[in-house]
């Protein structure tokens, strides 16, 4: 087995998706799951603390876990919302507030985030990012899933995606339109690139015949 090399870049990465899945960050905790990452962590950065604040957390707010309640995490999840803030799980647990992410799921406080958000009166769907839907980010996720190779038609969205139909359907007006849309885009696309690919010089076999002539004819006159 490869031992792994811990470096900065890679024990930063470590402690983000550590607080991505839900972990808690404290030193205790750390040193339980993943010894490996808690020594690398104190050998680059001097301490643990200082390798969790260069992964962009807070460390004060992580070793106050020990006081998060269910009702603590209800009560910040609605402070956010009051907000308007995005309570997807990405956004929160790596974005605005990694340790209200993991206090939901420490210690079975929660089995899920949309639990916990569903304790705060809140349905997950709804909330999902549903104040920052966007033409062009509509766009942007339909290109995703083209690349993933979901289909766009509206039965599949509704079961894959259901918050981005209903994003279409209120912003858009037709599923119909914005397919077409992005269809189009797609073969502007591909034209301007075939046409950038066309003025690129070329040699042809005329050209090449008598640049041939030329360096043979100066071969000639060398000897």
């Amino acid at each position: 087995m490869t031992q792994r090399i811990w470096k900065r870049d890679t024990i930063i990465a470590a402690i983000r998706s550590e607080a991505a899945a839900g972990h808690d960050l404290s030193y205790s905790r750390t040193e339980k799951r993943v010894p490996a990452l808690l020594r690398a962590a104190e050998r680059v950065f001097g301490h643990w603390s200082a390798a969790v604040e260069s992964a962009g957390f807070d460390y004060s707010a992580i070793r106050k876990y020990r006081i998060w309640t269910r009702g603590r995490v209800v009560e910040r999840i609605r402070e956010w919302y009051a907000k308007e803030a995005d309570l997807s799980w990405r956004n929160v647990s790596e974005v605005i507030d990694p340790p209200l992410a993991a206090a939901a799921l420490h210690a079975g406080r929660f089995p899920s985030w949309n639990s916990a958000l569903r304790a705060a009166g809140l349905d997950p769907e709804e909330v999902s990012r549903y104040r920052k839907w966007t033409s062009e980010r509509i766009r942007e996720e339909l290109a995703e899933l083209v690349q993933q190779g979901v289909s766009l038609d509206q039965d599949t969205l509704l079961r894959e995606a259901p918050a981005l139909l209903a994003a279409i359907y209120r912003l858009e007006g037709s599923l119909v339109d914005v397919r077409q849309s992005l269809a189009a885009a797609a073969l502007t696309k591909g034209r301007k690139r075939t046409n950038q690919f066309a003025q690129k010089p070329s040699i042809t076999r005329a050209n090449y015949t008598t640049r041939s002539r030329h360096a043979q004819r100066e071969a000639w006159e060398t000897k």
